[in-house]
């Protein structure tokens, strides 16, 4: 765990303003020793003293914030979901711990509570560009797609460099049949993306299904050999680009590319894409003179 995740809070500091209780100060110091234990990796340990900071201090807003975290990392979400609610009560205009409880709810698939968390953390901060990524989320979960598609606009204009945003417009306006816009928002992803990334290479593959959708064959091949050059055994690009050589007519590639795909497939590929490259290439030979 990285320790800038965690409110430290160092009690000497506090003690310098001259108005601290000893309340305060005993709960700053057990807030402190849970968030070491937390960057030692001992969760279980930290959480406990986090609980009894806050429980000696129900005003130190910090320390439940810090026990939120620590209860993610042991995957235990409705109990940061309740820590988060009392350090919301004890400070209820950090945006952050709204839209860390959105992030919390999303976990937990409670998308209406989701979105009025990280509708409510925009209330206080709208330049939280992550908080728009996350209500498009929650607006597709709850199948509204137009507001999605705004929330992921608004995620690029207040965060142009975050690359999740891109890709979730551009997919949403593929999904919706909007070819040309969905090869726009990707191409201008592309633009920012940091060179030779995994992320990078995934707008890559994004734009090249757009493109295979239109039937623009060599232009689809371009992008999936060019997410191929990033990560070599990206599997969706090895099956895209097999399945469009197919589709072009040039059945060498197709055969090469799909029993790649087919090799390297592991137990975690898609069931019906395995048995589809198959199929297809059961075809393909028994086409071939």
């Amino acid at each position: 765990m990285r320790a800038h995740m965690f409110g430290v809070v160092l009690v000497g500091l506090v003690l310098m303003g001259g108005n601290c209780s000893r309340a305060r100060v005993e709960s700053m110091n057990e807030m402190n020793a849970g968030v070491e234990l937390a960057q030692m990796k001992r969760f279980s340990e930290a959480a406990e003293s986090l609980e009894k900071a806050g429980a000696i201090d129900p005003t130190n807003h910090q320390a439940y914030f810090n026990l939120a975290i620590v209860q993610v990392e042991l995957r235990s979400f409705s109990a940061a979901r309740e820590a988060l609610e009392r350090a919301i009560v004890a400070k209820p205009d950090m945006a952050g711990y709204h839209e860390k409880l959105g992030t919390v709810l999303m976990e937990l698939e409670d998308w209406k509570g989701a979105q009025a968390a990280l509708t409510k953390a925009l209330e206080l901060d709208s330049s939280l560009f992550k908080a728009h990524f996350k209500l498009g989320r929650c607006s597709e979960e709850l199948e509204d797609s137009q507001s999605a598609l705004y929330q992921y606009t608004d995620a690029i204009k207040t965060g142009p460099r975050f690359l999740p945003s891109y890709s979730a417009l551009g997919r949403l306006y593929a999904d919706l049949r909007y070819p040309d816009q969905a090869a726009q928002v990707l191409s201008e992803g592309l633009k920012v993306a940091m060179p030779g990334t995994e992320e990078e290479a995934n707008i890559h593959h994004l734009l090249g299904t757009v493109y295979q959708q239109q039937r623009k064959y060599d232009e689809a091949i371009a992008e999936f050999q060019a997410a191929l050059g990033i990560v070599p055994g990206m599997g969706d690009a090895l099956f895209s680009l097999g399945w469009t050589y197919a589709l072009q007519g040039n059945d060498e590639e197709a055969k090469r590319y799909l029993d790649k795909y087919v090799m390297m497939a592991g137990t975690d590929a898609p069931e019906h894409y395995v048995k589809a490259a198959r199929d297809r290439l059961a075809e393909l030979r028994t086409e071939s003179p």
